[in-house]
């Protein structure tokens, strides 16, 4: 039989692997909190150039909708209802001095007719070419930001047929379909800017099994399109945005410290522009709070999981007997 020690150098130099790559990991996710933001440097030096927010009425994407023109972008927000969306134009033409198209597209239900927005985008920005100081721009970013749950905390055999293909479309299928379609104009004023709103759920969590398994789409999604334009010598930065819970209308939390509300969070994602990584989390504390999924035992994570959701399943059930 071997000895003992004939083992020990060998596990010694994989120890010192193993946490060499483990620190590095943590000291290159946590750089990007100090990097400089290279977007408007690198997608708005003129201050005319435009950005797209797919579900910018509410939330996240209209925190996103304010930071973009506070940073001087003339904004299109997409969303279903044109009657919100004029009513979002008109907020924020009062607040910034820029340029505000609309949209209108119903993400769960998407048609062949989604490829008409690239004339349409054109359309908009064509428009708008003559109005002050603010003309002569392009499309330079897409924020894909439409998403949510239809269902949260339900078991997969309760979603109805609807409830599955409107949990896919909203989180998977009209983000790649509008980022195909406007591919091409990206393209023609690169260089551009794509960003993918994903969630800590991409890592596969129970009781939202589909919208789990969506957002895992828009992780694998982001790296295989940064991937291709990168290879094809196409001056289009792809990133991935990691997010966990955030205070937005119709989520019934309060923000705190681990808790942001949507224009913190949007703020924080941009700042992240030009870190150099396919998949980031926007929000320090978010990223502090989600080593514990890289780290953790996957089934510490579960049992942590299963407890949140089954409370949040109890609570609901209570709500609907009381009602």
């Amino acid at each position: 039989m071997m000895e003992l020690g004939t083992y020990t150098k060998p596990l010694a130099y994989l120890g010192l692997f193993t946490l060499g790559k483990t620190v590095y990991s943590i000291t290159r996710q946590a750089t990007n909190f100090l990097l400089p933001s290279t977007l408007l440097k690198c997608y708005n030096p003129t201050q005319t150039n435009w950005a797209l927010v797919t579900g910018a009425t509410d939330g996240i994407g209209f925190g996103f909708a304010q930071e973009l023109c506070a940073r001087g972008f003339n904004v299109i927000i997409h969303g279903r209802n044109s009657e919100k969306l004029e009513r979002r134009r008109r907020e924020l033409n009062a607040l910034f001095p820029v340029c505000v198209g609309v949209l209108v597209r119903d993400a769960q239900n998407v048609t062949a007719d989604i490829d008409d927005v690239d004339a349409e985008v054109r359309d908009i920005i064509r428009s708008n070419g003559t109005v002050g100081s603010k003309g002569d721009g392009k499309l330079t970013v897409l924020i894909n930001n439409v998403g949510g749950e239809t269902r949260l905390s339900a078991l997969l055999k309760e979603y109805t047929f609807e409830d599955v293909q409107a949990t896919i479309s909203r989180n998977a299928t009209f983000t790649c379909q509008l980022t195909r379609v406007l591919a091409k104009q990206l393209e023609e004023n690169a260089p551009g800017l794509v960003m993918n709103v994903s969630s800590v759920a991409g890592f596969g969590l129970p009781y939202v099994t589909t919208y789990s398994s969506a957002k895992g789409f828009v992780d694998t999604f982001t790296k295989s399109l940064r991937a291709e334009f990168k290879a094809e010598g196409k001056e289009i930065e792809v990133m991935g945005l990691r997010v966990a819970e955030v205070s937005t209308p119709g989520y019934d939390v309060k923000s705190n410290l681990l808790i942001p509300e949507a224009r913190v969070l949007a703020a924080a994602s941009l700042n992240r522009v030009g870190c150099g990584q396919d998949i980031v989390w926007a929000y320090f504390w978010h990223w502090l709070s989600g080593l514990s999924f890289e780290y953790l035992p996957r089934w510490v994570l579960m049992k942590i999981s299963t407890m949140k959701f089954k409370a949040i399943r109890a609570d609901l059930d209570a709500k609907a007997k009381s009602s």
